[in-house]
């Protein structure tokens, strides 16, 4: 009766947590399949077209695009198109609006106040963000102030000098070994 009531039938599911969470910079998807027990929806957000396929055959795979709902495109301080180093294996970053170098490719960015906007996203309970030091980029866009506080928490690894940033808006800042969390 047990594992029919607790796995089968999930009669706790109910008190489960249901959060909406953003993957910024969700490379193939680690994260957002690790929030599966526990996501009401996961925007999983990758520039990088070679992980991104990735990420989406394994959504398609499990079966799992109802939860996590991929998007081919950067966060960056504003709309547009930017060029990405395209590495493919991780550490791709934006660079300049007009960079021809070579191992660059055209992605189209958002600030992250838009792709809220856009997709009608009124409260994010994780913001989970590892885009190669552009945080900082999308952090001090114009209209992030506008959606900050529909943000309970931001996780990452690259959070050196947000504090500047984040804590003015109501965050407060704690910092592991290897990451940040800032916190409302």
């Amino acid at each position: 009766r047990f594992i029919d009531e607790v796995f089968s039938m999930e009669i706790y599911k109910p008190i489960c947590p249901q959060l909406t969470i953003i993957d910024a910079g969700a490379y193939e998807g680690e994260f957002s399949f690790y929030c599966l027990p526990f996501a009401k929806k996961v925007y999983a957000i990758e520039p990088d077209p070679r992980p991104y396929k990735i990420m989406e055959k394994r959504i398609k795979k499990f079966e799992v695009g109802s939860v996590i709902k991929p998007f081919e495109l950067g966060l960056s301080g504003k709309d547009g198109e930017r060029r990405l180093h395209n590495s493919g294996g991780g550490g791709s970053q934006l660079h300049a609006e007009r960079s021809t170098a070579e191992d660059t490719i055209s992605v189209r960015t958002m600030s992250l106040a838009s792709f809220m906007k856009q997709n009608k996203i009124e409260w994010v309970d994780v913001l989970k963000i590892d885009v190669e030091n552009s945080e900082g980029e999308i952090f001090s866009a114009p209209d992030f102030p506008l959606v900050a506080d529909k943000i309970k928490m931001i996780i990452g690894e690259h959070g050196e000098g947000l504090e500047k940033l984040l804590v003015p808006l109501g965050f407060k800042y704690k910092k592991y070994e290897y990451e940040f969390i800032y916190e409302r």
